[in-house]
């Protein structure tokens, strides 16, 4: 099954024009992915921030033309040393807001990020898009070495990631695995998503679309052309 966004909406996608829904979306995608929501005093709203880094500089410009449909924000440069290097990003980060309080009360339990079934039914095609570009990569499966797409959702556990699995598959129909990654400080594993190699095609008429309106990311798609003849 092929999920190819309209016409229309990649339209509104390019222009910011988006519906409240389509906005909820993007941010759901986002708090997945590299973003986290901050309820600093429960009786105000929270709020939405991001880091990137510098050369993802057009990709946080975009995700903050997104959340203008809702509030304002500012992004700031950053300079992070580590290990002798000197590493320059920016940050983005939003004004107080009721749809990120709520959402805040769903991903975070104990000031923990998971997920939820209401959560991942929301995925639409530009949070999908959102997600890989936060946290995808491509590269070639160990065993059998063939292309594939990954998700790094080790930030969540076995039963999430097996929750956001079953509802990219209901959705898009897409199929994924879930790998072992490294393991954690406390001994555990950490596990992330990888897509059956069969969908790749399917896959890449999904996010093709969103990830191309950025030069900075195009590089995500991996050897796309190779992917298509296959």
């Amino acid at each position: 099954m092929k999920a190819i966004p309209s016409q229309s909406y990649k339209e509104g996608v390019t222009t910011m024009n988006l519906k409240q829904s389509e906005i909820r979306s993007a941010i759901i995608g986002m708090v997945i992915g590299d973003g986290c929501l901050t309820l600093r005093d429960r009786r105000l709203n929270a709020n939405f921030q991001c880091s990137h880094c510098e050369r993802q500089k057009e990709y946080i410009e975009w995700k903050q033309k997104i959340l203008s449909n809702i509030t304002g924000s500012v992004i700031n440069s950053t300079t992070k040393e580590m290990n002798g290097q000197v590493f320059k990003g920016y940050h983005l980060s939003t004004k107080q807001h009721p749809m990120f309080t709520k959402l805040y009360s769903r991903f975070y339990h104990k000031k923990h990020k998971v997920l939820d079934e209401y959560l991942v039914k929301q995925i639409d095609e530009l949070a999908f898009s959102i997600l890989f570009m936060d946290d995808g990569c491509f590269g070639k499966h160990h065993a059998d070495g063939k292309d594939s797409f990954y998700l790094c959702t080790q930030s969540f556990d076995y039963s999430n990631n097996i929750l956001l699995a079953k509802s990219l598959k209901i959705k898009f129909g897409l199929d994924w695995n879930i790998n072992k990654a490294e393991k954690s400080k406390d001994g555990t594993y950490n596990y992330r998503l990888r897509l059956t190699s069969r969908h790749n095609e399917d896959f890449l008429n999904i996010i093709r679309p969103y990830v191309n309106l950025l030069d900075c990311m195009k590089h995500k798609l991996g050897s796309d052309a190779n992917i298509s003849t296959k």
